[in-house]
């Protein structure tokens, strides 16, 4: 067969088909936010979110595309300037001629996306969604957030410890008893208050998650319920390199012989001393 050229209309249409733009929430902005739909590509760079670090490396791999989790442009712009940091890298991508395509909320709740990643990735059998909101056409679930089994259970705190070294962090919030005994666990990549303000955790014995203020620590301990946070990054960061997996097994971009590359200069803004 012809080999043929992908343009960005056609990636981000591949991006929709695992991701439907539809399945964010209300308050989200996700599809295509920069750059020509016409453009052909033939290497698109993932990466959590956009930064100057993220641009450079999307240029140094003559990539085309940027495909992030988290919107470049969130709430209505009313100007770009110089000096502004959004403003900033909107006109550093356009400058660069680089598209951007973005799949925030939706690749949460995709059975291809970061909850399902996450899920993975520490090792949970019998993954279902969390907070089912329909099927696919060939009868996968999606929704919020992601519950399965551990293998073998074990406490609170032995548990945290586990999460802590999967996902290569130097340390984890916990709330709960440590000898609270785990089998069944909730995840939720990124930011989890809202399942805790719910007040349940639809039968699992733990939440893992990215991060939660301080006063939903306090709610979470009041209604009894055991958490743990590993950092905003750190449970979202594999979601996009497990995406991006999904996508290179879509026909047209094996046979276009498109590259999806992850971001190597990716990184948390802060550190731990």
């Amino acid at each position: 067969m012809k080999p043929f050229t992908l343009t960005a209309s056609d990636f981000n249409d591949l991006v929709s088909s695992l991701a439907p733009p539809e399945w964010a929430c209300s308050w989200d902005n996700v599809g295509f936010q920069i750059g020509s739909p016409r453009k052909k590509v033939q290497r698109a760079l993932c990466a959590l979110e956009v930064t100057p670090a993220v641009i450079a490396e999307a240029e140094n791999k003559k990539a085309q595309i940027i495909l992030a989790h988290h919107p470049l442009i969130f709430h209505p712009v009313g100007s770009v300037l110089d000096g502004n940091p959004v403003g900033d890298l909107i006109m550093r991508l356009v400058r660069k001629n680089l598209c951007l395509i973005v799949a925030h909320t939706n690749l949460d709740k995709s059975p291809y996306g970061t909850n399902r990643a996450l899920a993975s990735l520490l090792g949970l059998s019998e993954i279902d969604v969390m907070e089912p909101e329909g099927e696919m056409s060939g009868g996968l679930k999606y929704g919020m957030g992601c519950i399965g089994n551990l293998r073998r259970p074990a406490p609170l705190g032995r548990y945290a410890q586990k999460v802590r070294d999967l996902l290569r962090v130097k340390n984890a919030q916990v709330v709960g008893d440590e000898a609270r005994r785990i089998v069944r666990v909730a995840v939720i990549s990124g930011s989890g208050g809202d399942v805790i303000h719910k007040g349940t955790l639809n039968g699992a014995d733990v939440l893992v998650t990215g991060e939660i203020t301080h006063h939903t620590a306090l709610e979470a301990m009041m209604r009894g319920m055991a958490v743990i946070c590993a950092g905003h990054f750190a449970t979202e960061a594999p979601g996009m390199t497990f995406f991006a997996q999904q996508l290179a097994k879509q026909d047209k971009i094996k046979r276009s012989g498109m590259e999806i590359l992850i971001a190597k200069s990716q990184t948390p803004p802060y550190r731990y001393y």
